[in-house]
């Protein structure tokens, strides 16, 4: 995964800036073995080139009285071009899912919903997945347990 526009240095400080948004710049800098101006440059290059797209925070959806996570593979009817908009515009409105992809194989889409409970997946598929016209088939499988949660990017 080589980026010619990527140098050790600019690498390091995503790393760094991944591991911990909210870390200091002279932390940062001396890190990465630069001084504080040219590593203010280059972050700021990096946020502009669109290499950080965001900074938040992540939070424990367990404290949160969100325990079951759920993925579930979703087969449309047909996958003609409002079907598929209307879909995928139902799923950026559900906060219930946290990530949506198209998907090749058996489903159409792949989904991650975080829910409280089975009761709040049963309601969950009731008033948002069953009443979509499109929506063929769901396929759940339920995360027993959570062997890795990493967001961080292998670079």
């Amino acid at each position: 995964m080589k980026n010619p526009e990527l140098d050790t240095a600019s690498l390091r400080i995503l790393r760094a800036v991944q591991a911990d948004g909210r870390r200091a710049l002279q932390e940062i800098a001396a890190d990465v073995g630069l001084s504080i101006t040219p590593c203010w440059r280059r972050l700021k290059m990096l946020e502009e080139r669109g290499y950080i797209r965001r900074y938040t925070a992540l939070l424990d959806r367990a404290r949160l009285g969100l325990g079951l996570c759920v993925f579930a593979q979703i087969t449309l009817q047909r996958t003609t071009r409002n079907a598929v908009k209307e879909f995928e515009a139902a799923m950026l409105a559900c906060r219930e899912v946290v990530e949506c992809y198209s998907a090749t194989g058996d489903a159409d889409y792949v989904i991650k919903v975080l829910v409280r409970d089975t009761e709040a997946y049963d309601r969950f598929l009731k008033e948002r997945i069953f009443t979509l016209p499109a929506v063929a088939q769901i396929r759940s499988s339920i995360a027993l347990s959570e062997v890795k949660d990493d967001s961080a990017l292998p670079i």
